[in-house]
């Protein structure tokens, strides 16, 4: 019977242990993460972009595609204009938008349609190292 109660009592120990194990490794693997993507950031910022290989490169007012009113009489779509000359402009920072992908907030090399900044999908720029 006594022996019984200890293994009891050491499993629920072991449980207990390695639950609490496996939530420290969660947190540190998370709060290592958090500072690699801060440097990353801080690497990105200040970095000139450049259009890809489409040759031009769309800048809009918000991180996000927003062509369901384009070419109507409602103007409310978030599309600047294209930008065809390189460098594009300067990174300031950087977001991830709803689409799931990272775009860039870009202070414009020329002024867009009276704008001096706008945002450029990742995947269509070219970062300059």
């Amino acid at each position: 019977m006594e022996t019984k109660k200890y293994i009891i009592k050491g499993s629920v120990a072991v449980t207990v242990l390695a639950l609490v194990g496996f939530g420290l490794y969660k947190l540190m693997k998370n709060r290592k993460t958090g500072n690699s993507t801060q440097r990353e950031e801080k690497k990105l910022t200040g970095m000139k972009i450049h259009y890809g290989s489409e040759g031009y490169v769309n800048v809009r007012s918000s991180p996000r595609v927003d062509n369901e009113n384009y070419g109507a009489f409602d103007f409310s779509h978030n599309l600047i204009g294209q930008v065809d000359t390189n460098p594009v402009g300067t990174i300031m920072e950087r977001t991830k938008g709803e689409d799931g992908y990272f775009w860039y907030k870009v202070k414009l090399t020329r002024p867009l349609n009276g704008k001096t900044e706008g945002y450029v999908r990742e995947d269509a720029v070219v970062v300059q190292h």
